[in-house]
């Protein structure tokens, strides 16, 4: 039996760029993937497929999306487990508290490079990164009164020099559910 992954793709949205959800299940299909759903329309898809053949699927998804999109898209895989662990161990219980947006993930291809320890403020104010896993970073995005704040994945991409894609933890949440079911 395969194994369940999640993929979060960066820099897209569903809809755009003629890349609408079956042209993107399709991808994950060809690549050699089964059972692959969407969620969102920020490009999170759930595919069963054996852990060693997990690079093949992602080099064949980031040509096909290079060639539809013009420009390189990569993916951040990670499987099922990692991401229900992930959410089942609360990383935010210990945020900074206060006028918080939103809490989110940022995701590192393998590992988060050892420049980057937390915390990390934006130089405008707009996040911290105060927390970090294996292969991800964790931050608070603070509410603004004055504009909309910036998210944490351009500056942390900026510092670790490679590419990042950002989440929601309530996103995350809620692929788990509909992977997992209500209440696990």
């Amino acid at each position: 039996m395969s194994d369940v992954h999640v993929a979060f793709v960066r820099a897209v949205m569903i809809g755009r760029e003629g890349l609408h959800r079956p042209v993107l299940l399709d991808m994950f299909e060809r690549a050699g993937a089964a059972e692959a759903t969407s969620y969102i329309a920020t490009g999170n898809v759930s595919f069963r497929v054996e852990t060693d053949a997990v690079p093949a699927v992602v080099e064949s998804v980031e040509a096909d999306l290079e060639r539809l999109l013009g420009r390189p898209t990569p993916l951040f895989v990670r499987p099922l487990d990692d991401v229900v662990a992930l959410v089942d161990s609360n990383p935010f219980a210990n945020a900074p508290r206060g006028p918080v947006r939103d809490e989110v993930v940022t995701f590192f291809r393998d590992r988060v490079p050892d420049h980057l320890a937390p915390p990390i403020e934006a130089p405008n104010g707009d996040f911290v990164a105060f927390a970090a896993g294996p292969a991800e970073l964790f931050s608070v995005v603070i509410d603004r009164d004055d504009r909309q704040p910036s998210a944490p994945g351009g500056y942390l991409e900026r510092l670790a020099g490679e590419p990042v894609t950002t989440r929601a933890v309530t996103t995350l949440e809620r692929i788990v559910e509909k992977l997992t079911g209500p209440g696990r």
